[in-house]
C-alpha cells in the first residue's frame, strides 16, 4: 500500500454515539473527554436516537494522540505485515500520529 493512502485519524475507533452527550456527537467538544475540541476527526456513521445517521466528531490533541497509541499497540501486536524490525504503513502512520499530540 501507498503510505499517501494511509489515514491514521481514520483508524481510530470512536466511542459509542448512543452514550455520547450531544455536544460530543456534534462536534462542540471532544469525543472522549468533553474537553476544547481541536481537530477535526472525519465522518462516521453511527446509529443516533434510533437511527443510521452520518456524524463528525471532533477531539482535543492529547486524546487522539492516546487513542492513535493505543490502536498502534494493538496494530503491532496482531499485524502480520509487522515485525519487531519493521513496520507497515498503517503502525507507521499510526505512530506518527501519537507523537503529534505529547
Amino acid at each position: 500500500m501507498n503510505a499517501g493512502f494511509v489515514d491514521a485519524v481514520g483508524m481510530l475507533p470512536m466511542p459509542n454515539a448512543r452514550s455520547l452527550a450531544r455536544k460530543r456527537i456534534d462536534g462542540a467538544c471532544c469525543v472522549w473527554c468533553g474537553g476544547t475540541a481541536v481537530m477535526d476527526l472525519g465522518p462516521r456513521l453511527s446509529v443516533v436516537d434510533g437511527a443510521l445517521k452520518r456524524w463528525e466528531p471532533r477531539a482535543c490533541r492529547p486524546c487522539a494522540a492516546r487513542e492513535a497509541a493505543r490502536v498502534y499497540g494493538i496494530h503491532i501486536q496482531s499485524c502480520a505485515r509487522c515485525t519487531h524490525h519493521d513496520y507497515c504503513p498503517d503502525a507507521r502512520a499510526l505512530h506518527a500520529f501519537s507523537r503529534e499530540g505529547q
